[in-house]
């Protein structure tokens, strides 16, 4: 069946005129996933075990919640009430409406997933039962970051251009979109598209760090739920803090982080996650509360290394003054995410 599928991809792609707009001599970011390392990078260690670092953590912060500085001040009352009420969340994930609730098709998509005979058509079978996720993910397959040659008109299209391994990560995608979406409140609204553009990120990173093909979609999925506490946070802190409260302390910062990364990993056991995606984002949550402790080899060091290189990348992309000057995240793997997200013209001007 692949065969096949990878025959129609090729004869499609050779039948296609360049795509509109496109720039001569700029390569198109690649539709079927992270682009295999080269000899240069396989004398390379994939990972450095990187400790969690809380200058970054403070300017992605800053970034989201659009706080310019961090005071080393005890936490306001308004900070003292979402962290009481979050740790509460971290020992009871189930009892409160703010904590995202599990995507309806996840257990499905997760079965076919393990299905090593699973077939391209179940996955179109399942994408095409709900419009709505059929929607989403036709909109993603004509992105920026997946479009192949020509524009995408139907399902059977996306699965020709895309193959497998394509088809699952935009499912995925399109499965976690409404997890990030906040319509009403102070922080949310703001904070939750640049989450889901550092979700992006992240599980595109976590799968190319990845070293075989059977952990690259566990890879994948911790990558895009790794914030998934976070998101219960700000909705929290929408709940709590008052239209002129003030939010600005680092000592409030790093306990909220800690906390949503333990909330992440119970969120994680709720929906009944692959137990490798549960164990990696557990060990992202250690880490966080541990200042000089990186997590063991594995898929919790590959997580926590595709984070920290997915918020370098968005804090120099949003020109965040001394971005440069912060810890060095693992360079291949930045270099992968600046290939596949960058504008062409930035990763030029960055390169140069």
């Amino acid at each position: 069946m692949w065969t096949t599928l990878r025959r129609l991809q090729t004869a499609w792609t050779r039948s296609a005129p360049p795509p509109e707009g496109r720039l001569r001599g700029v390569p198109a970011v690649p539709a079927a996933g992270p682009a295999p390392r080269t000899a240069d990078e396989e004398s390379v260690p994939p990972v450095l075990l990187l400790p969690p670092d809380p200058l970054l953590d403070q300017r992605f912060a800053g970034l989201l919640l659009k706080v310019a500085h961090w005071d080393d001040t005890a936490p306001n009352a308004s900070e003292q009430e979402t962290l009481k009420r979050l740790a509460a969340l971290v020992a009871q994930p189930q009892a409160d409406a703010v904590v995202p609730r599990r995507p309806t098709a996840l257990p499905r998509l997760l079965g076919l997933m393990q299905d090593d005979n699973a077939s391209p058509r179940e996955l179109a079978a399942l994408v095409a039962q709900d419009p709505a996720l059929l929607g989403e993910v036709m909109r993603l397959a004509n992105s920026v970051h997946y479009r192949g040659e020509r524009r995408m008109e139907s399902l059977e299209q996306a699965l020709m251009m895309l193959g497998q391994w394509g088809l699952r990560q935009l499912v995925t995608r399109a499965l976690m979109t409404p997890v990030f979406s906040a319509r009403q409140g102070r922080f949310g609204p703001q904070a939750n598209p640049r989450l889901w553009d550092e979700a992006a990120r992240c599980a595109h990173g976590c799968a190319w760090l990845s070293q075989t093909p059977e952990t690259r979609f566990d890879a994948y999925l911790a990558g895009m739920v790794a914030d998934t506490g976070l998101i219960a946070a700000l909705r929290l802190m929408d709940q709590v803090f008052p239209a002129d409260a003030p939010v600005g302390s680092s000592r409030f910062l790093a306990e909220l982080l800690s906390l949503a990364a333990r909330l992440s990993a119970g969120i994680a056991r709720q929906w009944h996650l692959p137990g490798p995606v549960i164990a990696a984002l557990a060990a992202h949550a250690e880490a966080c509360g541990r200042e000089h402790t990186a997590p063991a080899p594995g898929l919790g060091a590959d997580l926590e290394t595709a984070l920290r290189c997915a918020r370098l990348l968005m804090l120099r992309s949003s020109g965040v003054a001394d971005a440069e000057a912060l810890a060095p995240a693992s360079a291949p793997c930045l270099q992968e995410l600046e290939r596949v997200f960058l504008p062409a013209a930035q990763a030029t001007l960055h390169a140069a």
